[in-house]
């Protein structure tokens, strides 16, 4: 009685749910790969493995750009975990920042710190003080992201780990800097740059460096400039040997981006920020392309996109920026003698600048005595909530008690009614089952006739190569044998060159036999294993003017089957990304995760439809897809039209 009341409750339950909740294809699937992640992430043991799980799902929720922010609710709402708040509240306060939705995202970052201080975790806690100092930054509130900070410095002084001293002095260089204070936020740069002694050459020690040689450029120190320069200079050679000194950044410092050559460029990123909704880039690339009409005396050209950009921020709170912007706006309309706008958007730059530092004033103040007053106001309503839950209690197990007779009373006027459809419920369900053991069977039946039909093609593809090798080549040799002789014996022959013509085409074809044997069972992976086999694949795709990076831990020993099924998976991808792909640059690597191997396959090519090739039926997806599913594992498609690929496949070594 009790199961059937379960199961009627349960189907009513999920039809009101149905109803009430309209979902598009999209974000039904990206729910479904959510779901499946934080299924995987219950059977993990350690909480580096877990972390990095729910790292992992932070990527599938902004992959789906125009629904992430419901999708991060909809996750936290499947794994409420302080552990999973902790990771995911990271990207989703950046993502509300992004759009604009400043107060929130504190919101977020301050419930983060929360659960770090918590959880007493020292590293979590110091990027949360960070993230939330920084925040108070773009809400022009300095004392509390100074606070933020030092609590952050106080934090690393206690701890070995100090890889985040330098995010710290960073940060208050730029509240040095919202300041106005130009000595103070020099001399938090530079201890910026000293933090990172002993360390090795890495992105963001180059970053540090990179923000440091920009300062510099900005308040007229040509001694430091020239110093710090040619120090980034030499660590950037050092990280990228074969990049021309022209594409460093350090170029991007001193030009500013400002001329006539990059208007396409910089149009298409004001586009695509706009569209995104990232103010940042959005507000900086329109002040680039002002600059360049500026430089190009042409200033009137800038004016619509300056006015858009102004017009775009009166739905974002971020005051800092639109000064910036509004200073840039009237000092074009300046240069183009439009001083009648030139003076009002001055106005209004003034009138911004006198109301955030008002606005600062008063939250300073207002904090001051919510500071005094805000322990004893949480005491008084912590006794209140403990009063009302503890008489709510009450009321909801008197009427809990009440509905639970009335359901007693209903289900056993309508269990006789019920009974026979619950027994057909009953059949149906088990004609469910036993369809899905016979398409289970089918299944099994299909990938065992593949596993034949692949190894029957590997053995013919041995074989045929055997043949080549061994009678057409050994023919083939013998033939230029005999040629040989009869060019050292008949001197008219050599006048007529027919037998070095003869000599070229049977070495051409002694080629062409080597090759196609090679294909068909390559020699390295007879003499060399898998590892050898993908170096020469590797070195083939390096010989055809691509630049390939390798990556290829010690693989443990699989059966032979496996290791050519693997090889030609991987020479299939290679294959199509010559064919299609139309990339510069290839990333292929094999690491050993104990009881599987992880392959990541990424380009920097067109990219291209996957829902659509999918749907189109394409035999190269199927081929790749059908010897994954042969080999048991599992494969990850990642690609934009215009933004590459990234294929990662996990196949397990037993």
């Amino acid at each position: 009685m009790k199961r059937k009341n379960h199961i009627f409750l349960t189907i009513a339950f999920l039809l009101i749910w149905m109803a009430s909740t309209p979902i598009t294809l999209g974000q039904e699937e990206t729910k479904k790969r959510i779901d499946s992640t934080l299924s995987t992430i219950e059977s993990r043991n350690s909480a580096e493995e877990k972390e990095a799980a729910y790292s992992f799902l932070n990527k599938i929720i902004l992959n789906d750009r125009p629904h992430s922010e419901e999708l991060f609710k909809y996750a936290l709402s499947k794994d409420s975990s302080d552990l999973c708040k902790l990771i995911l509240f990271h990207r989703y306060s950046q993502k509300l920042s992004q759009i604009g939705r400043t107060d929130a995202a504190l919101e977020i970052k301050l419930q983060g710190l929360e659960i770090a201080s918590k959880r007493r975790d020292s590293v979590q806690m110091i990027r949360y003080h960070i993230t939330v100092a920084n925040a108070y930054l773009y809400q022009n509130i300095p004392d509390q992201a100074l606070f933020h900070l030092n609590t952050a410095e106080a934090i690393t002084d206690q701890i070995e780990d100090k890889g985040y001293l330098w995010n710290i002095y960073y940060h208050k260089g730029l509240l040095q800097n919202t300041l106005g204070n130009i000595e103070e936020n020099t001399r938090y740069y530079e201890k910026m740059w000293k933090s990172f002694d002993g360390y090795e050459n890495s992105p963001t020690k180059r970053f540090a460096l990179y923000i440091l040689v920009d300062h510099f450029s900005q308040i007229d120190r040509p001694l430091e400039l020239a110093t710090y320069t040619e120090t980034l200079a030499q660590l950037y050679e050092e990280a990228h040997p074969n990049t021309p000194a022209g594409h460093m950044p350090i170029k991007a410092i001193f030009e500013k981006r400002a001329d006539p050559v990059n208007i396409p460029e910089i149009k298409e990123a004001i586009k695509i920020s706009d569209s995104l909704n990232s103010i940042n880039s959005f507000t900086y690339s329109t002040i680039a392309l002002a600059n360049t009409y500026s430089k190009m005396k042409q200033p009137e050209l800038a004016y619509p996109y300056l006015e858009h950009a102004i017009n775009k921020h009166s739905s974002v709170k971020k005051p800092q920026i639109l000064i910036h912007l509004l200073m840039k706006t009237s000092q074009l309309y300046e240069e183009g003698a439009n001083y009648q706008n030139a003076y009002r958007i001055k106005i209004r730059e003034a009138r911004l600048r006198d109301s955030v530092n008002s606005e600062q004033m008063q939250k300073n103040m207002a904090e001051l005595e919510v500071r005094f007053d805000t322990e004893k106001k949480e005491r008084e309503i912590a006794e209140q909530k403990l009063t009302i839950e503890k008489e709510g209690r009450q009321k909801t197990q008197i009427l809990f008690g009440l509905v639970a007779l009335g359901v007693l009373l209903l289900f056993s006027l309508l269990f006789f009614g019920r009974q026979l459809k619950y027994q057909k419920t009953i059949a149906k369900q088990e004609r469910t089952l036993q369809q899905q053991k016979i398409q289970e069977l089918q299944q099994k039946n299909k990938l065992l006739a593949l596993n034949s039909m692949i190894e029957g093609q590997e053995a013919e593809r041995l074989r045929i190569a055997k043949d080549l090798h061994d009678s057409l080549g050994g023919l083939l040799s013998t033939v230029k044998a005999h040629f040989t002789t009869i060019q050292n014996k008949i001197e008219e022959l050599e006048q007529l060159n027919i037998t070095e013509k003869t000599n070229e085409l049977i070495d051409e074809a002694c080629l062409e036999v080597r090759r196609i044997s090679h294909n068909m069972m390559p020699h390295a992976l007879s003499i060399s294993g898998l590892k050898g086999s993908i170096e020469d694949l590797a070195d083939n795709l390096s010989s055809q003017n691509y630049k390939v990076q390798l990556e290829i831990d010690e693989l443990p020993k699989m059966d032979t089957t496996k290791e050519v099924m693997l090889y030609r998976l991987i020479q299939e991808i290679i294959s199509n990304i010559r064919k299609h792909a139309e990339a510069k640059n290839v990333l292929v690597q094999l690491l050993d995760r104990k009881e599987s191997i992880h392959v990541t396959i990424e380009d920097d090519g067109k990219g291209f439809d996957l829902e659509r090739a999918t749907s189109e039926g394409g035999l190269g997806l199927k081929s790749i897809n059908s010897r994954v599913a042969f080999l048991d594992g599992t494969i990850d498609w990642d690609t934009q039209m215009g933004r590459g690929t990234s294929i990662h496949i996990n196949i397990p070594i037993s």
